[in-house]
């Protein structure tokens, strides 16, 4: 099988080794609504993409819960950053695929950048696997990638092929020279991210190629027995709660030396120090669940057995929790900024557009408590994405 080395730094090194670089370029970005090349880079250089990947090609296979806690640091840096480091770690499709495949996608080095999209597009079975065909919309870092994970819906006679468990659906990996990439990312929030349109017209997807919900993995260890759907979408709710507690932290730096009508610092004032106190816990309580859930995931898998509905619905119970604390907390905060928060000069500002743009992701709407309600009474989910 391929194998690379893995690199000396511990991974829980990676986001203060990455601060200078991020701190020095977060600024072009925003201007470029994209992370310059140099930089990308940069984060190859350093393992920011070899989190989920097998140790056989030099990845750090880190469990879910460390990575989340990972990318909710980088997200306290910059929160565009980190979430292209959530959105191009993929890795872990290495280990569902065949050894010949993961030496094709995987041919010129360890630290690959695959970007994904959980959008459907359409799979029409044709003799040698599939043709896939469609738009995504909000690809996060898809012009900087080699290849892209999109998902498809398998249609039969123009309908979703059906499965026990619901919608048949893939997600397929295709090289990036074989979609297109329009330049649609112009955004009031998280610009640096490049969340252009990937746009694929009849590509041939062998179905070795294909990683379904199901999909038993080829490497059979404990990272690799969580639920596909949990690799892909755990990074946002990280980046949101953290991109809260970065406000949190900016208004309290600002209250130390922002004075009231009396000339005396508002970080005096009872009714900031409550809400301060308020969101601090907000956040902190958010977080706790939200690795507390994904770290049941891992427990389950290190067991060897499958995760509960319950489980599973817990963890998207806490997405929408950290939704919906973000945004208040970011609202909370931008309020208690006053008129310093309106300059394009402003970190809190950029703070609160880069929150509110994040938290619009669907895997952190308020939908997600209605699933969550389900597995919580104890009526089956019925949702194919759980």
């Amino acid at each position: 099988m391929l194998s690379y080395p893995q690199l000396s730094p511990s991974p829980e090194d990676v986001p203060e080794l990455l601060r200078p670089a991020i701190e020095k370029c977060r600024d072009e970005a925003e201007q470029l609504r994209r992370l310059p090349d140099e930089f990308i880079d940069h984060l190859r250089a350093n393992g920011a993409f070899r989190l989920n990947a097998p140790r056989e090609l030099g990845g750090f296979e880190l469990p879910l819960a460390t990575t989340a806690a990972l990318i909710e640091r980088l997200a306290r840096i910059d929160g565009p950053t980190a979430w292209i480091v959530w959105n191009l770690n993929a890795g872990f499709s290495a280990a569902f695929l065949s050894e010949v495949n993961v030496e094709r996608v995987w041919a010129d080095g360890p630290d690959l950048i695959l970007a994904h999209s959980s959008q459907p597009g359409q799979l029409v079975p044709s003799e040698n696997g599939f043709r896939l065909s469609g738009e995504w919309k909000l690809v996060s870092g898809a012009d900087s990638a080699q290849w892209l994970g999109l998902l498809g819906l398998v249609l039969d006679g123009g309908q979703p092929r059906m499965t026990e468990a619901g919608p048949d659906w893939r997600f397929c990996l295709v090289p990036r020279a074989s979609v297109t990439v329009q330049d649609t990312w112009h955004s009031t929030g998280m610009r640096g991210t490049n969340s252009n349109m990937v746009i694929a017209q009849d590509v041939p997807v062998a179905a070795d190629m294909t990683v379904a919900p199901d999909s038993e993995a080829r490497i059979d260890r404990p990272l690799y027995r969580v639920p596909v759907i949990n690799q892909i979408t755990s990074g946002g709710a990280a980046v949101v709660l953290s991109l809260a507690r970065a406000a949190i932290d900016e208004v309290a730096a600002l209250s130390r030396t922002k004075t009231g009508p009396d000339g005396v610092p508002i970080a005096q004032q009872p009714r900031i120090q409550a809400a301060m106190g308020r969101a601090s816990a907000r956040v902190d309580a958010a977080l706790a669940l939200l690795l507390t859930t994904l770290g049941g995931l891992d427990a389950a898998a290190i067991a060897g057995r499958p995760t509960t509905e319950a489980e599973r619905g817990g963890v998207r119970g806490a997405f929408a929790h950290a939704g919906e604390t973000a945004r208040a907390v970011l609202t909370s905060m931008y309020e208690l900024g006053g008129s310093t928060a309106l300059y394009e000069s402003s970190r809190l500002g950029r703070l609160f557009r880069d929150g509110h743009a994040a938290a619009q992701h669907a895997v952190l709407s308020a939908a997600n408590y209605e699933l969550a309600g389900r597995t919580v009474i104890g009526v089956p989910a019925g949702d194919p994405t759980l």
